[in-house]
């Protein structure tokens, strides 16, 4: 089996380590060594009656000599570039796909590295992903699908065949998205909207069919909110952005 180490203690992490059982119990593939964080007060995480140890901080990481492998357990995509950035100064650490259970991937797909591919994506033909892409549960990509490094596609999102999203953009839980659109980079699409036209870089985009939002508080208000109450609780991470 690979070793890996989770980066992140939140919710992310502790959903992919449950995944990571299962697809061990299929097919023995990943051996997890633990995991890191950037707060000190970190304790062993237990999920599914396993605990996992706490290894350090991303410092610790960087201080590696052998050949680590690490994958990057945050929903954010401004999160995972920001801790890929930092851990790709120590050239001892690598990135594998974490690619799960119950998944459906043509053979011809391409992607890069540090991809996420959660249980029951499906992913079609002649379809491109970069690195550090996050597909989480159930998510699906039509043929021809292009997908830049570090997007999101959040659990049920549904891409139509021909599908472009820009580097750094974050489509939201059950969002959809018809045949041929383009979106920008760092673009936000909310929970449940369904884009029917381009999008900008940059933008927010919600509602049914999804428009552009103007004024507000933007990618906070819309996309993570929830989340970054999740990450203050008392059991997930505290990294900020």
């Amino acid at each position: 089996m690979k070793k890996i180490i989770l980066t992140g203690a939140g919710g992310c992490m502790r959903e992919l380590l449950w995944q990571i059982q299962i697809c061990n119990q299929v097919h023995p593939t990943w051996e997890v060594l633990g995991f890191a964080d950037i707060c000190d007060q970190q304790k062993e995480v237990e999920v599914g009656g396993i605990a996992y140890p706490y290894l350090g901080d991303d410092d610790a990481l960087l201080r590696r000599r052998e050949e680590t492998h690490v994958v990057i357990c945050a929903g954010s995509s401004r999160l995972r570039k920001k801790i890929a950035t930092k851990l790709k100064q120590n050239p001892q650490i690598y990135f594998p796909n974490l690619i799960l259970t119950d998944t459906r991937i043509c053979p011809d797909v391409q992607m890069g590295e540090g991809n996420i591919i959660s249980m029951d994506c499906r992913i079609s033909t002649n379809v491109s992903l970069g690195s550090f892409v996050f597909l989480n549960l159930g998510a699906v990509v039509c043929h021809d699908g292009r997908l830049a490094d570090f997007v999101t596609l959040s659990p049920a999102v549904r891409l139509a065949g021909a599908v472009t999203i820009g580097a750094g953009s974050e489509l939201g839980m059950g969002a959809k998205v018809i045949q041929g659109v383009q979106i920008g980079t760092e673009a936000i699409v909310g929970a449940g909207g369904v884009v029917i036209r381009n999008l900008p870089d940059g933008c927010t985009a919600v509602g049914v069919p999804a428009r552009e939002r103007t004024g507000g508080s933007g990618r906070n208000s819309v996309f993570q909110q929830g989340n970054a109450r999740s990450m203050r609780d008392g059991r997930g991470s505290f990294r900020e952005e």
